[in-house]
Order: structure tokens, then sequence, then C-alpha cells
């Protein structure tokens, strides 16, 4: 292959290993913002944030082709949607059932 083709070959390939993991950057920085949250004493908050990006993530795992997952895909489709699913169910439950006490 001559250079130019060598380039946008490697270019080509960062583009789609981007595109293949832009679900999972989303899901992490959904993720990491509710730990910020939770890490500055706004506990309920971070956690609500923290089971809505653990939805976003079983949402992504059911809807998305199997080209698209990257990193999001561990096991088979139903079963990650699934514990994906159940997953936030029982963080959002938790944040929500338990009384705030007087905290942020």
């Amino acid at each position: 292959m001559t250079e130019p083709a060598v380039d946008q070959y490697r270019r080509a390939r960062l583009v789609r290993g981007i595109i293949a993991n832009a679900g999972f950057v989303l899901v992490v920085s959904i993720l990491a913002a509710g730990m910020i949250l939770i890490g500055l004493e706004y506990w309920r908050r971070g956690l609500a944030v923290f089971g809505v990006g653990t939805g976003v993530a079983a949402v992504l795992r059911a809807c998305l082709p199997e080209r698209r997952l990257g990193l999001l895909r561990v096991r088979s489709r139903w079963f990650d949607a699934s514990a994906l699913a159940i997953a936030a169910a029982a963080i959002l439950i938790v944040t929500w059932g338990i009384s705030p006490l007087g905290t942020k």
C-alpha cells in the first residue's frame, strides 16, 4: 500500500472504533457524573443519575446493532439488557425509597 492509503486506512479504523464505543462512552460519562455528585455529598441525586445511566446502558444494549455496541457487549443481548434494567430499577427504587433524613 502507498503511504496515503495507509493513513486513510488508519483513520477509517480509528473512526470505526470511536463510533463503535460511543454508547459506552456516553454511559460511562453519565455514571461518572453520578459518582461526582455522590462525592460532593448529593448522594440521592448522584444515585438517581447513576440509575438513569444504568437504564441508558440497558436501552442501548437492547436497541443498538451488534457492530455499534463496542464495550457494552458482554454476554447475550437478552441477559445484558435484562441485568442492566433490573439493576437500574433497583438503584432507582432504593434512591427514591430511602428517606433523605436532612441530607442533600
